[in-house]
């Protein structure tokens, strides 16, 4: 079948976007993309967009496409949760290949901090689906305090400490520093971030990632067109997918998840090792989430993940660069649309675009997004062609 590669790229400053709707984020994100492949609104045949909580339209792509005065024969809204990046480039490349369409425009982006109010929006993530509403929600969890039960119960198993929860919050910190769009560059270190207040112990507020206005597009298409369009294209490599369950109460482990089983699938795909990876994008929402899926990936023994942030094994310059834009801790969490920018790095890394944060002679990078409580996992490789 027909190699497919990401043709171009669109990302803006995540934070508070003042003066923007949803439409005119998703707009600019998409005109971003295309601008960057050289491409127009005239050339996409194919919009995949996911559903933003700050402006839930029942058939949002269809609503994008109108909005954007496009009239695509495929314009799908998925509903993938943060495996969004793997899930909306691997249908982009099955459209590609199967000739449905030739030039697909994947867009995610939300305003969960100017449109939406912040506790509203953590308020809705309890009622939407991550909180069970029979066997959770009616004891009091927040999607918070469901993250600290399990970084109780990871600390319990394998006597970790505040000390590796904190060497993921600096590890991201200092990746974010030198990144334009990141939400948070301010330098961090441990006396803040032990000063920083009780979320849901044991995690404080730098445990958490900011609610943050932002998202990203990518276009997709053949590796033949995209090698005629204005950037260096990154080809699309393999995906793999897993989940273990919806709600945390039907988890088998509270400490084991399935984002090793999704990445195995990726790579059997694409042909390739755990040892072929340059550099690794992980899902992050709390610090907790990135020190259990660095592990379940199979980049650290069970227990051992802290210590490696804390040793600068997962530093730019480390045996395996993780986060070097920051991660969902400090380059932002933009609601459904958080895992975008591990996508858009992941392209910016592989093209050797990104100057003090970029690996050197990375040649394929891993996209990993985790949607819920641990629930959904995909994962994406992409490389050079």
């Amino acid at each position: 079948m027909m190699d497919v590669a990401i043709a171009g790229i669109g990302e803006l400053p995540q934070g508070r976007l003042e003066g923007l709707t949803p439409m005119m984020l998703h707009e600019r994100l998409a005109r971003l993309a295309l601008a960057d492949a050289g491409l127009t609104l005239a050339d996409v045949d194919a919009i995949l967009t996911l559903s933003p909580r700050a402006d839930p339209y029942l058939m949002h792509a269809t609503a994008l496409a109108e909005y954007l005065r496009i009239r695509p024969p495929i314009a799908f809204t998925m509903e993938v949760g943060g495996a969004a990046p793997a899930a909306m480039v691997d249908h982009a490349r099955m459209l590609v290949q199967t000739g449905a369409a030739r030039t697909v425009l994947v867009v995610a982006a939300d305003m969960p901090l100017s449109v939406v109010s912040r506790n509203a929006y953590v308020q809705t993530l309890a009622e939407v689906g991550p909180v069970h509403p029979d066997l959770e929600r009616p004891f009091g969890p927040s999607v918070p305090s469901m993250f600290g039960m399990v970084a109780r119960r990871y600390m319990h198993c394998y006597g970790a400490t505040d000390e590796d929860l904190a060497a993921v919050a600096l590890h991201d910190r200092r990746a974010a520093a030198s990144h334009p769009n990141a939400h948070f560059r301010a330098p961090l270190d441990l006396a803040q971030y032990r000063a920083s207040r009780w979320i849901a112990e044991p995690l404080r507020l730098l445990d958490c990632s900011p609610v943050s206005d932002g998202g990203g597009a990518v276009v997709v298409t053949s590796l033949k067109r995209a090698r005629d369009c204005a950037r260096a294209p990154v080809k699309v490599l393999g995906a793999g997918f897993a989940m273990g369950h919806m709600h945390l109460s039907a988890a088998q482990s509270l400490t084991t998840f399935q984002a090793g089983a999704a990445l195995d699938r990726a790579l059997a795909m694409a042909g390739a090792t755990r040892e072929d990876i340059d550099v690794a994008l992980v899902y992050d929402c709390f610090s907790i989430a990135l020190l259990i899926n660095v592990e379940d990936l199979g980049f650290a023994p069970k227990g051992e993940a802290g210590r490696a942030f804390r040793d600068g094994h997962f530093a730019r310059d480390g045996r395996l660069p993780v986060n070097t834009h920051g991660g969902l801790l400090s380059h932002g969490y933009p609601g459904r649309a958080a895992s975008f920018g591990n996508l858009v790095e992941a392209v910016v890394q592989v093209r050797g675009e990104a100057r003090d944060r970029q690996v050197d002679d990375a040649r394929i990078a891993l996209v990993h997004g985790m949607g819920g409580l641990f629930a959904t996992h995909g994962v994406l490789l992409v490389g050079k062609p």
